[in-house]
């Protein structure tokens, strides 16, 4: 197998659900991943936050939420020169909005990827944030931006040089977590969470009724009542 076969330069991720795009991100946005954790398991779904490590670094995301469908990209290590002809420009150019980047980086703990230059093309775009499973660059003026990155580390080191882009739009895995393309991302204060999209929908309601019971509980607790009685009142085994 030569080099170029090895390469998988495009493929096409149909939009699988049946809610609105701009809707169904608007209505993940209102939940979080505390929420999420407590659901999935119950779906079967065990291990789908990406880790401690994967934390937004240039974002204070306080209580806010960022969610969208991932658009997944795959690098390679590899010295050689790449010989194709701008294929990270070409991937950029299949971007769309509500996308969340999700970069496997074939393991490189020193490279940093996604800086300050393409973060603002792929902002026109409506690209919502990205998770990188290593480092992201030029983060100082990714934080003026007021864009999420979630990654492990920052570094100024370019990644390009000693990578290869092997293609966009494939299965890959972050901390062991499997993410396909259109996956649903959410990420907050807490990290990241991967919804896989066979129940992401499923999962949606079930989180949004959570959370409306959740939301009753504070509000009672902040109205006076014993945390003991709102845990009973609201059917809470404990709180």
């Amino acid at each position: 197998m030569t080099r170029e076969e090895e390469i998988i330069q495009k493929r096409e991720a149909v939009y699988p659900y049946s809610i609105d795009p701009d809707e169904m991100v608007a209505r993940y946005e209102k939940c979080y991943c505390s929420a999420l954790s407590d659901v999935l398991p119950r779906m079967g779904c065990e291990n789908q936050w990406l880790g401690p490590d994967i934390t937004c670094r240039t974002k204070e995301l306080k209580r806010c939420v960022v969610a969208g469908f991932a658009f997944t990209v795959q690098w390679i290590k590899d010295p050689l020169p790449d010989e194709r002809d701008r294929p990270a420009s070409k991937m950029l150019a299949n971007y769309f909005k509500n996308a969340v980047l999700c970069v496997d980086t074939g393991g490189d703990m020193r490279s940093g990827y996604l800086g300050e230059l393409n973060t603002n093309a792929f902002r026109l775009k409506g690209v919502r944030a990205s998770v990188i499973d290593g480092g992201a660059r030029d983060s100082g003026f990714v934080k003026l931006m007021d864009y999420p990155v979630f990654c492990r580390f920052t570094s100024p080191i370019d990644a390009y040089d000693r990578n290869r882009l092997r293609g966009w739009q494939l299965p890959i895995s972050i901390n062991g977590v499997r993410i396909e393309p259109m996956d649903v991302v959410v990420g907050d204060s807490d990290g990241v969470m991967v919804i896989p999209k066979a129940i992401a929908e499923e999962v949606l309601r079930e989180v949004e009724s959570r959370k409306a019971v959740e939301d009753e509980t504070r509000r009672l607790i902040l109205e006076g009542m014993s945390a003991e009685q709102a845990a009973i009142r609201m059917g809470y085994k404990d709180l």
